[in-house]
């Protein structure tokens, strides 16, 4: 007998730029009056503002950060950011053993990061959470980056892959698992595009600013313009590469991600990604950074408009809850510092 037919649900995204720029500005004022103590309550106020109105199935989800056990980990991850510039500073060897202190950490850090940032989300009341797996992390931060590195990048899509995959299969809602088997040869060849990509474009580039600082020597605007000839890497080429990798990769690991017997379903437009990443950052480079609210909000917003649920059975079914006691966020705080992005 034939089940139930499936039912899409589509993500909402409700938020508007007007409103969060009005968040984004006050958080901002009292950040800096505070000397940064107000952060931890600013990131609060900005994560349930973004998942308060970010609905699925009709209903919203919620986050339950606490902001002073944030700013305790903001203060540890303060002092071990300036522990680790001050050594460098100091001597680059104890820069460079600091560095890679924090780079054998990454693994600990991300099931860290993962554990509190996915338990103080819910939806429907039901709280998300990551099954914490160690060897697991190593294994797919530490080992597959070494040897990415040692076949001159040849395993960097495998590496890729494996990260994906290790967030998704220890990731669970409730009492029930994620899981997922993104295809290799996808990621294989999305890097060869990519690559392909980045020659074309780096090429006339090159030339150009090769050209350009031949006359920098001259007049005050031939400097300038070589100035600005050396920002085109970083307007052009990086919002093309990293709009064609992200749209492709996630894709594939989203469409390929199961709850149960249900479903996530992605949609993302290489092209739209590309679009959005680019005059998102024209933007904001124009405006000196006042613009930086809209174009988050615009690129949550095409992203989670991108992707649906497909529901094979009730989603109500879905409401088995853990007790699990919410983490500590030093190891999020850290990741923030040094700039890791740890999740999806």
């Amino acid at each position: 007998r034939c089940g139930p037919a499936a039912v899409q649900h589509a993500f909402e995204f409700r938020a508007t730029a007007g409103e969060y720029f009005r968040i984004w500005i006050v958080n901002l004022a009292l950040t800096i009056a505070t000397l940064g103590i107000y952060s931890a309550w600013a990131s609060v106020r900005k994560h349930r503002f973004f998942y308060g109105n970010t609905l699925l199935a009709g209903s919203s989800f919620g986050y339950h950060g606490d902001p002073i056990r944030i700013l305790k980990g903001r203060t540890i991850a303060a002092a071990l950011g300036g522990a680790y510039f001050a050594a460098g500073r100091y001597s680059p060897i104890a820069g460079l053993a600091v560095g890679a202190l924090v780079g054998v950490a990454i693994p600990f850090l991300v099931v860290k990061a993962q554990r509190f940032s996915l338990r103080v989300t819910s939806w429907r009341g039901v709280r998300f959470s990551f099954r914490p797996a160690y060897g697991a992390a190593y294994m797919a931060y530490l080992w597959w980056t070494v040897l990415s590195v040692l076949t001159v990048g040849l395993l960097v899509p495998y590496a890729q892959r494996q990260r994906y995959r290790f967030l998704v299969v220890h990731s669970q809602f409730g009492d029930t698992s994620f899981d997922g088997e993104p295809r290799v040869g996808r990621f294989y060849k999305t890097a060869f595009a990519a690559v392909l990509m980045f020659i074309a474009l780096v090429v006339p580039l090159v030339t150009v600013f090769v050209g350009l600082a031949s006359t920098a020597q001259g007049p005050p605007t031939s400097r300038l313009a070589v100035t600005l000839a050396s920002l085109l890497p970083y307007v052009i080429i990086l919002p093309i590469v990293n709009g064609y990798t992200k749209a492709r990769n996630l894709n594939e690991v989203f469409n390929t991600m199961t709850l149960g017997p249900h479903r996530l379903v992605s949609r993302l437009e290489a092209g739209k990604l590309i679009c959005i990443y680019f005059t998102n950052l024209v933007g904001i480079i124009v405006t000196l950074g006042m613009l930086a609210p809209w174009a988050e909000v615009r690129l949550r917003r095409y992203r989670l408009q991108s992707l649906s649920l497909e529901a094979h059975g009730d989603v109500a079914t879905l409401t088995n809850s853990t007790n699990e006691e919410t983490p500590g966020a030093t190891a999020e705080e850290i990741g923030e510092l040094f700039d890791f992005d740890f999740g999806l």
